[in-house]
């Protein structure tokens, strides 16, 4: 009999083990240990494997809120409802989904658990909903809640401005140095979907240089520091993660009126207007300015298409919106 950590691989019959024979916690350690080793192997991309152990983590805190020692589909199921119910979008549930159904298809694989995940389908996500984004006034007007000289506030607005000139996918964004800003060339080098090192240059708008460079000088960072990080007593100089990024976004826009939260304080429509939605802001005002083929460039898309489809869902909310007042009674 083969050990896994303080787990031992056990046969199982189709239904699940007890409690008393398997904690869930100690499964997911055994899982993030292989994929660690697919990770090594160049099976799988550190990014995935860092997103599944995230996104796990999230299912363990379900499992013990509400006392479920040996789940089954059905409480896959009413784990995804309560997904859906605190306001996550489709695409972000099956996120999370994935990684129950990854997790439990290793386990069923080495005997330890059946793959409770398996007949579980994902939520319906449309690809044609029309979507939100600031225009670039909207945009400079989030740095009007950017209050004060701090470290903090000139982080914030030097990271409104890049994000919205470069365009660049927040995966890039977090993983800058100080060392691939170049002052005189007023570029920003970084590492594309896909590639392997930083060797993609954005440039940087005349007010994004700027910003940056007033951020870098107050702060006297070394090339290898990162570009963004954390000035808090716990997180100085931590490299910002994109889930900081997002809260710094988010923040700004709900202080600025774009974001709405319900009565129970949920953000509505997440991941509409985000910090994801300031690189549609963005690619939009390019592809209005300098049309398909430039935006495509600014992207970074491998295909036009997916350029062009990102912005016929802008242009479809945006119609739709106009309708609507055209039909006010």
């Amino acid at each position: 009999m083969q050990k896994l950590g303080m787990l031992s691989l056990v046969a199982t019959s189709s239904l699940p083990l007890t409690a008393a024979q398997l904690d869930h916690s100690l499964l997911v350690a055994g899982w993030t240990d292989h994929l660690d080793s697919q990770v090594s192997a160049g099976l799988l991309s550190g990014r995935t494997a860092a997103s599944y152990g995230r996104n796990i983590q999230r299912w363990l805190v379900w499992l013990a809120a509400s006392t479920c020692n040996a789940p089954t589909p059905r409480d896959v199921l009413a784990y995804v409802a309560s997904l859906r119910d605190s306001g996550l979008s489709g695409a972000s549930c099956n996120a999370y989904l994935d990684a129950v159904r990854s997790l439990y298809r290793w386990a069923e694989s080495n005997s330890l658990y059946p793959a409770i995940g398996r007949s579980v389908a994902g939520v319906k996500v449309r690809k044609d909903e029309p979507l939100d984004c600031l225009d670039k006034t909207a945009v400079a007007g989030l740095l009007a809640h950017v209050e004060g000289a701090s470290l903090t506030a000139l982080r914030n607005r030097a990271l409104v401005r890049v994000m919205f000139s470069t365009g660049l996918r927040l995966v890039s964004l977090v993983e800058a140095s100080v060392g691939n800003v170049d002052i005189e060339a007023g570029t920003l080098s970084y590492r594309g979907k896909g590639d392997k090192e930083a060797s993609r240059r954005a440039v940087l708008s005349p007010s994004a240089l700027d910003a940056v460079v007033a951020y870098l000088q107050s702060r006297n960072a070394t090339l290898d520091a990162p570009l963004f990080c954390g000035h808090g007593n716990r997180s100085n100089g931590v490299r910002l993660s994109d889930r900081s990024v997002r809260q710094v976004i988010t923040g700004l826009m709900e202080a600025a009126g774009h974001i709405q939260r319900s009565a129970a304080g949920h953000i509505q429509r997440p991941r509409v207007l985000s910090a994801h939605s300031l690189r549609r802001s963005a690619i939009t005002a390019a592809y209005e300015a300098h049309g398909l083929d430039a935006a495509q460039l600014f992207a970074g898309h491998a295909d036009p298409k997916t350029t062009r489809r990102a912005y016929a869902r802008v242009e479809k909310g945006r119609t739709l919106a106009k309708i609507a007042v055209t039909m006010d009674l």
